[in-house]
């Protein structure tokens, strides 16, 4: 892709993102253009529909997370790994919680996307830790994507969500 279309793709989601967090999901797609400094020719060549931005929005919100995360794989010991994953995703404070939870909620196809991104960053430490002996018997990896969900959709301080994790964690482990 040429550069400058790599550089129009990136303002757009930038611009939604922040759009998005602001105004919230039913922002104008107009607006969104106008913030990236486009035309709104140029957002619908990029993304043909609502959903397409609101994914790569997803995707870009999930960025933090997706680094942190994968750092938490590099610890040797699977139960660490598997606690501080989740600590990554679900400690995270700030709009972009928020704004990701809101933006999972405008679609079922946006909730699907949402739902495979959390997956793709607890996957790797569950199988792990699964293969290792130290996850209770029966749970997988889509349950855990519905626990977080769940911790995440009650409105909480970062505290509380700490916590929430630590119960969350020591009911999902052996000892």
């Amino acid at each position: 892709m040429r550069k400058d279309l790599v550089r129009n793709r990136q303002r757009l989601v930038e611009a939604a993102a922040a759009a998005f967090a602001e105004a919230g999901p039913g922002v104008s797609l107009d607006e969104v253009a106008r913030r990236a400094g486009v035309g709104p020719s140029t957002l619908y060549r990029h993304f043909p529909a609502r959903d397409d931005l609101v994914e790569a929005v997803l995707d870009h919100l999930a960025g933090g997370v997706r680094e942190r995360s994968a750092r938490a794989g590099a610890i040797d010991d699977p139960r660490e790994a598997f606690r501080v994953t989740l600590a990554e995703i679900c400690v995270n404070e700030g709009p972009d919680v928020d704004a990701f939870a809101r933006l999972a909620a405008t679609s079922p196809r946006a909730g699907t996307r949402a739902r495979d991104i959390v997956a793709d960053l607890v996957g790797p430490a569950t199988t792990r830790l699964r293969d290792a002996g130290g996850l209770r018997a029966g749970i997988t990896t889509d349950d855990i994507v519905t626990f977080l969900r769940m911790v995440e959709s009650v409105p909480s301080t970062p505290d509380q969500r700490r916590k929430a994790i630590e119960v969350l964690y020591e009911g999902l482990t052996k000892l």
